[in-house]
């Protein structure tokens, strides 16, 4: 195959799996707690990413990718909502899930049926280890974590944060979980908790949205490309066919 081709081909694949990030990004601007994701391209030669570096020179580039969490906190709005709980500082509060433990920054909390603290899909909020019960209507939860329902002090909330860079990935609904199974979490320093406030997603949708643009006239770019290259191998056949 012409170089010159596979490397536009390779450059379209590219610019698809980054339309693709960016839309999940877009479509997620709304959600409490949603963490953006990034992907990076690093161009190689095939011959030394499959076979070795012997030959590289004569073979055609590729475009391997990466990807990655941008953990930074995401703006903060008041709610006044007894069961929407903030952070303000680094962290994760702790949930049960049917993969085992999670961990989130998405604090729009409610009570289920059985008075346990659960997230908005239902997966219960750890306290100390276990999940959290709250009998009573005046529930409140101070800088430090610890709930007082009725004016009386019945527990406190997980807070717990990782080493850095967070060696996380998700697993949907603004999830984390570790990568390694050996990653112990520890509690959170300097992080207050606030009562009556939701961290949104930090997705800005400007900069989303002008990637974008960009993204798809470089897919566009290399849509012609290909179609130039297919015209002059098609024109290059028929006139050997004529000599």
């Amino acid at each position: 195959m012409n170089s010159g081709i596979y490397g536009a081909i390779s450059g379209n694949m590219a610019m698809m799996k980054q339309l693709d990030v960016l839309a999940n990004n877009l479509a997620n601007v709304n959600t409490p707690g949603f963490k953006r994701d990034n992907i990076c391209f690093k161009a190689v030669l095939a011959a030394s990413a499959q076979q070795g570096t012997e030959g590289a020179a004569d073979t055609p580039s590729l475009a391997t990718e990466s990807y990655s969490i941008d953990f930074t906190a995401g703006q903060v709005k008041v709610t006044d909502n007894t069961f929407d709980i903030a952070l303000d500082g680094d962290g994760f509060f702790a949930v049960n899930t049917p993969q085992g433990k999670a961990y989130t920054r998405q604090g729009n909390f409610k009570i289920d049926a059985n008075s346990k603290l659960v997230t908005a899909d239902g997966y219960e909020v750890l306290g100390a280890g276990s999940p959290i019960i709250i009998n009573g209507g005046s529930v409140s939860f101070d800088e430090k974590g610890k709930i007082s329902v009725e004016g009386q002090e019945t527990g406190s909330i997980d807070v717990v944060d990782f080493p850095k860079p967070y060696a996380l990935r998700k697993i949907g609904s603004a999830l984390f979980m570790p990568n390694s199974s050996d990653a112990t979490p520890q509690p959170a320093k300097n992080t207050l908790v606030k009562q009556g406030y939701l961290e949104g997603s930090n997705v800005n949708t400007l900069e989303e949205m002008v990637r974008m643009i960009e993204t798809t006239r470089s897919s566009e770019t290399c849509q012609k490309m290909i179609q130039n290259y297919d015209q002059m191998t098609g024109k290059a056949v028929n006139d050997l066919g004529k000599v």
